[in-house]
């Protein structure tokens, strides 16, 4: 056994999100022996780990309250990658890499949010260092001929997609190929970009008003959408001129919607155009400004902020000087904008910014005192004068404008009270007002909400006693599930079984309970209490559909062979036949082969290729039974959009042929041409191109 030390420093970044000043003393970070630190705004804890050459190092960041990422560098300095999964400020971080030359590693956890206000801690732990086995290896190793392969894979799609009939999809795939391309041939993304373009007005111009005319055009209006959000990107300025020369206002049902809609995306652009050019963001915020107040203008102001603060502050004073007459309650827009405005310069006045070259640069305010003062004031006077009608509407827009006023507000806290005295109390009794909570029957679910919440399981029995019965049920449900989750199951199923009459909810109810014991499993890591309870599922298909939440939970913080034997485990609880029974055992196939891929490609590929074999089956099947009673195909091709089941696999089949790529791009490759649709078999070259581009990063 290698023996390896993982030394850890330890420093603080405090201050600004970009200041940093060293933290006292040194710890040592010892395999499977957690270090909590806590983690406040502009904060960061940085650690580094000596390692040998091809050591693998896996550790886990527990995230308590905060939401934060991790930053991973090599002893020369290059970014090895930055880990944040969508966890939320709950959840775990996990790294894993392999080391490619012995050195110190540097390990940077921060907040996501830089300008986040929140404090909470994190836990780091040291799961595992050991040496790389070949296949580990051999996909750190070839992640740059793997990048190099997948690029070359996009130019051979270049050949396929002109034979595709589906204007969507072939427009999508131009889309992402140029996505794909933009930093290693922009000539030949800009190509990818302008056919997609060409391809699109042109089916646009073709849409004739038959009984298909609104399906389709609501399908090319989503899609137009997603087109200029992606060409923004990487070509603001042809997003932007590809908006113009689409818009199609004559065809909406609800022209006032869709104008509202196009100067949403518009402001989009903007945004985006603010971090190359801000002084045509600037020039296009204003044009839009003079067409009519948007909630959306705050953030241009916000990347003006960042780029050039002088040009903030300008047009933060023309926001301001444009709202002062405005009336908010009849005006959501306006409201919006400028809660915003208040918010953003809220920050501005103890935030920092980050100068062109990393230093911390004080902010700029960007409003006058006055200015501040008086906007703030005009809305909590129209957000306190602001009441209930006796009747209440589902949609009332006075009282959307009300309640983001108020909420605007509120994020001021305490400074407001020097601005007018008295003021966030009277933003807490208009918000409660707003809310119901004068009302009996209110505070009477108030009251219940907080005792079962609270725990208390007899004193909350005894409140829902007294409830309506119409409400019994539900509060039945609810504290069922309260007591479930505190780890109580025996008596989560008590409550149900006593007090709901109803037999078919009580055993909905009954197997949510059972569900929430998986997820409780896998919260604390416990993958094999988690399979466990799935086992005693006795239905194949909800057995299936729990397993799919388990795999993807195998893998990340487990040790190899831990995490091999759960996935066997898993498998094993499926028909022992090669090929899927249903759609939820071939959900639940693909995600074990792809988990699996991470430690043993070759069982992968055993799980997988029977299920192509099948699928070709079933797009033929499919193709057969077109027009009676099923609508999965356009053109002949089957449909990314309307395609059902059908092309929900033909989706996960390409995604787990994409993660097989980044381990053997050469089987995956030819694994995805024995896919006999060829929109689903450029689906999957453009997957495998985009997980390989993406991995080399």
């Amino acid at each position: 056994m290698v023996k390896l030390r993982a030394l850890i420093l330890v420093s603080c970044f405090i201050g600004s999100p970009f200041a940093i000043t060293a933290q006292k003393g040194t710890g040592t970070l010892q395999l499977g022996t957690p270090v909590e630190r806590q983690l406040g705004p502009g904060q960061a804890h940085a650690f580094t780990v000596n390692l040998e050459e091809n050591n693998l190092i896996q550790l886990v960041v527990e995230q308590q309250g905060i939401d934060v990422i991790v930053k991973v560098s090599s002893p020369s300095g290059k970014s090895i990658g930055e880990y944040d999964s969508p966890t939320g400020n709950e959840g775990s971080e996990h790294v894993s890499f392999v080391a490619a030359a012995a050195g110190t590693y540097h390990i940077v956890v921060s907040p996501l949010d830089p300008w986040d206000t929140s404090t909470g801690r994190f836990q780091i732990k040291l799961l595992e260092v050991r040496p790389a086995n070949e296949q580990e290896l051999n996909a750190s190793k070839n992640l740059r001929v793997v990048k190099a392969r997948g690029i070359a894979l996009i130019k051979e799609v270049e050949e396929i997609v002109p034979e595709i009939k589906s204007p969507y999809t072939r427009i999508k795939a131009q889309l992402v190929a140029g996505s794909m391309l933009w930093e290693t041939d922009e000539k030949l993304a800009t190509k990818f970009f302008s056919d997609a373009m060409i391809s699109f007005k042109e089916f646009l111009a073709s849409i004739e008003p038959d009984d298909q005319y609104f399906q389709s055009y609501s399908v090319m209006s989503q899609l137009r959408y997603e087109m200029i959000q992606t060409i923004a990107q990487k070509d603001p300025a042809t997003a932007l001129n590809f908006l113009y020369s689409t818009q199609t206002t004559e065809r909406a049902s609800n022209p006032r919607e869709r104008s509202s809609q196009e100067t949403a995306v518009e402001l989009s652009i903007a945004e985006q155009l603010a971090r190359k050019d801000p002084v045509q963001a600037l020039k296009l915020a204003r044009q839009s400004l003079k067409k009519g107040l948007s909630a959306n203008l705050v953030n241009t102001l916000r990347q003006l902020r960042q780029q050039n603060p002088e040009m903030a502050v300008e047009f933060a004073g023309e926001l301001a000087s444009k709202l002062r007459d405005e009336k908010f309650l009849k005006n959501t827009e306006a409201a919006g904008l400028a809660a915003g405005l208040i918010q953003v310069h809220h920050r501005s006045i103890s935030g920092s910014l980050q100068g062109a070259f990393g230093e911390s640069r004080p902010a700029t305010l960007l409003l006058p005192e006055e200015q501040y003062r008086e906007l703030v004031q005009k809305m909590l006077a129209e957000a306190l004068s602001y009441s209930l009608p006796e009747r209440v509407y589902s949609h009332a827009p006075d009282r959307d404008a009300a309640w983001t006023l108020l909420s605007g507000l509120q994020t001021l806290g305490s400074t407001i009270d020097t601005i007018v005295p008295g003021a966030q109390a009277a933003i807490q009794k208009k918000a409660e007002e707003l809310n119901g909570s004068s009302n009996p029957m209110v505070q009477f679910d108030q009251q219940i909400q907080n005792t079962i919440a609270n725990g208390a399981l007899d004193a909350s029995l005894a409140m829902i006693d007294k409830a309506p019965p119409e409400s019994k049920d539900q509060y039945y449900l609810q504290l069922a599930n309260q007591v479930a989750n505190i780890g109580n199951i025996e008596g989560a199923k008590q409550i149900v079984n006593d007090r709901i009459p109803n037999p078919y909810q009580r055993r909905q109810f009954l197997n949510g309970i059972e569900q929430q014991r998986v997820y409780q499993a896998l919260q604390k890591g416990k993958v094999d209490e988690a399979l466990r309870v799935v086992s005693g599922f006795r239905n194949p298909r909800e057995r299936a559909q729990q397993l799919v939440q388990i795999i993807n939970q195998i893998g990340p913080g487990q040790k190899r062979a831990a995490a091999i034997n759960l996935l066997e485990q898993a498998r094993a609880m499926l028909s022992p036949a090669s090929q899927a029974q249903d759609q939820d055992q071939m959900n639940a196939l693909l995600e074990i082969a792809r988990a699996f891929s991470r430690y043993d490609s070759k069982r992968a590929f055993e799980i997988l290729d029977p299920l192509i074999d099948q699928f070709n089956e079933l797009a033929a099947a499919a193709r057969t039974l077109e027009g009676f009673g099923s609508e999965t195909f356009e053109d002949g091709e089957l449909s990314f959009y309307n395609g059902g089941s059908l092309s929900t696999v033909a989706s996960q089949l390409s995604r787990t042929l994409a993660t097989l790529a980044l381990i053997n791009f050469d089987q995956a490759k030819a694994a995805s041409d024995k896919i006999r649709p060829a929109e689903v078999r450029l689906k999957a070259y453009l997957d495998i191109a985009e997980q390989s581009i993406q991995a080399a990063k």
